[in-house]
């Protein structure tokens, strides 16, 4: 559940005298862990999937007879009144519910599209669209293509943009997507109701624009990336139609930023980089002049800093007219808000006064950073600044979302087995009982890895550590939550850990498993995995009998049932071509 959060930013020191030196922060992890966080948070995006796309939290999950969801979207009604009659399936769920928003979903799906636009030897090609052998295609790109599928839908026929599927009726229920599907419309069953315009969602709509532009530029097939270039410049229109008229979400997102200059010249640049038409960019000129818009951090709302990273790449003497370069704007955010505000904290963390989301922001703040290091990089602009402030802030922050913070755990669930923090996720949960608010996250059993969670209050404060059922506002992730984190971590990624053939091998072999202390069952996650994705998985006892096994075939989760194996302790074994991975695990 989300609802409007708000914003108070210090860019002043806290009142202590501690100042945090990220000029002298390293690494916390190996290279090889921040290529399987990478790869976890990117295949997170696989259990946000809504449709017959092959969401892999309902595909593995044995309790679930249906694998697939919402297949009537755009039948309900439209704007409160008649049944409509548009093909609006697929996309993503917005977080731990299985609402659509076209609100995050843009942001999230540009954000991914950027990371491989701006850092493409991060990623690698592990899999295909259903998480079988690799296809030749970096899995960036199979994540994003769920959602531009999606975004050419929803510039309908009739000229209306479809900005938000669904409603408050989502929450009234704790089921899978698949099981919800098949309740009353009143329990956010089939077919759920849909939110179209065609005088507001200017912003939306540009958000779906630049995603398009960037989907055309590196898809690997001439035709899907030609269809992504019409849809863009066709989108583009309504957008510009509608620049100024943010698209409110019932009941859930409006938005604390007002401005819609971020998003329109956004794509409006994106559509020059795509066409060489002179016409894109004289607008994105037009709608910035003689403003500054941005001085908060990148999320959903706030879209400047990667209009400022674009436009510098252009032309890096490029200015609003009014008080500086875009450059300038960037190095502003870098150093006068991000850093500022996590230096007075003895963690060196930015704990933004918001009611949940801390870690997206923070997020957003290292994309902000890595987004400055690779201009500088590129040789783009000269810093006057201490560059290596920026570097350790980026890294620092991706290091305490990984688990180096004062928590002792990770928040992005289950790196390293790491489990200990609840998951508010209704899929990643895999029950269609709909049982009563206490239980709901109490569970040891969940079916997810990779997302990034909410994190720590404005305060530095979480609370749930150990038990309980799980604080949406501590513990939901989704995808505006994890898209920061991708492209924060990509610059790291390629740094550390490059993919020099593109996306031809995968060099090191990973796999999550989870949990480790056993009851019914035991997942074994391949993060990263060998060529023709095989591999056979053994559980054997003290004494060396094997008591259970499971072949892996493909990029998907296995699950392995242990409920009728005794109380000891078990070595699990994970065979592929070329090694052995062995894990610990106890059963109580």
């Amino acid at each position: 559940m989300k609802k409007l959060f708000t914003l108070s930013l210090l860019t002043a020191l806290s009142a202590t005298s501690f100042a945090y030196d990220f000029s002298s922060y390293s690494y916390g992890y190996q290279a090889s862990d921040y290529r399987e966080a990478i790869n976890m948070g990117l295949k997170f995006f696989g259990g946000q999937r809504c449709g017959d796309t092959h969401n892999w939290m309902l595909h593995e999950n044995n309790e679930v007879s249906k694998k697939y969801c919402h297949m009537k979207d755009g039948q309900g009604k439209v704007n409160g009144g008649g049944n409509g009659n548009y093909d609006l399936t697929g996309g993503w769920h917005d977080c731990g519910d299985h609402i659509k928003v076209g609100t995050t979903m843009g942001y999230a799906a540009f954000s991914l599209l950027a990371a491989y636009d701006i850092w493409p030897k991060a990623f690698q090609d592990n899999y295909d669209a259903e998480y079988g052998p690799k296809n030749g295609i970096p899995d960036v790109l199979d994540e994003a293509k769920i959602a531009t599928d999606y975004f050419m839908k929803c510039f309908l026929s009739n000229g209306e943009f479809c900005y938000y599927v669904g409603d408050g009726s989502d929450h009234r229920v704790w089921m899978t997507s698949s099981k919800q599907s098949e309740q009353s419309v009143d329990n956010g069953g089939d077919p759920r109701p849909v939110w179209t315009s065609s005088s507001i969602g200017g912003p939306q709509a540009a958000n779906y624009v630049s995603a398009l532009c960037l989907m055309a530029k590196h898809y690997p097939d001439a035709d899907y990336a030609a269809k992504c270039k019409k849809a863009a410049i066709d989108g583009y229109e309504f957008a510009k139609k509608n620049k100024s008229a943010h698209a409110p979400i019932p009941e859930f997102y409006g938005s604390p930023n007002p401005e819609w200059t971020d998003e329109l010249s956004l794509a409006a640049v994106m559509l020059y980089n795509l066409t060489g038409e002179d016409s894109y960019l004289a607008d994105a000129k037009s709608y910035l002049a003689g403003k500054w818009e941005s001085n908060s951090p990148l999320a959903w709302d706030t879209m400047s800093d990667y209009v400022y990273y674009y436009l510098a790449k252009i032309d890096k003497s490029l200015n609003n007219g009014q008080g500086g370069t875009y450059v300038s704007f960037l190095e502003k955010n870098v150093f006068g808000l991000h850093l500022e505000k996590a230096k007075g904290d003895k963690n060196g963390f930015p704990y933004y006064s918001s009611r949940w989301g801390t870690n997206k922001l923070a997020l957003g703040g290292a994309t902000v950073a890595a987004l400055y290091v690779k201009l500088v990089e590129d040789g783009v602009i000269t810093s006057s600044r201490n560059i290596e402030e920026a570097k350790g802030f980026r890294d620092r922050i991706v290091d305490y979302v990984m688990g180096k913070n004062e928590f002792n755990h990770t928040f992005l669930h289950g790196f390293k087995g790491d489990m200990h923090f609840r998951l508010h996720h209704r899929n990643a949960m895999g029950r269609n009982d709909n049982p009563p608010s206490n239980v709901k996250n109490s569970c040891e059993y969940m079916f997810a890895s990779g997302g990034v969670i909410g994190g720590p209050s404005g305060t530095g404060i979480f609370e749930n550590v150990v038990e309980g059922g799980a604080s949406y506002t501590e513990t939901e992730g989704g995808c505006d939550y994890n898209a920061p984190f991708i492209a924060a971590i990509a610059s790291v990624v390629e740094k550390l850990d490059p993919d020099l053939t593109g996306v031809e091998e995968v060099r090191n072999t990973n796999f999550s498993v989870y949990p480790t202390v056993i009851d019914d069952n035991v997942i074994v996650d391949p993060i990263e995995i060998g060529y023709d994705g095989r591999a056979e998985i053994s559980i054997v006892n003290i004494n060396g009998q094997t008591v259970a096994a499971e072949s892996m075939i493909g990029f998907t989760p296995t699950v392995i049932y242990t409920s009728s194996l005794p109380r000891g302790i078990y070595v699990l074994k994970v065979n592929f071509d070329g090694g052995q991975k062995t894990f610990k695990l106890i059963k109580e």
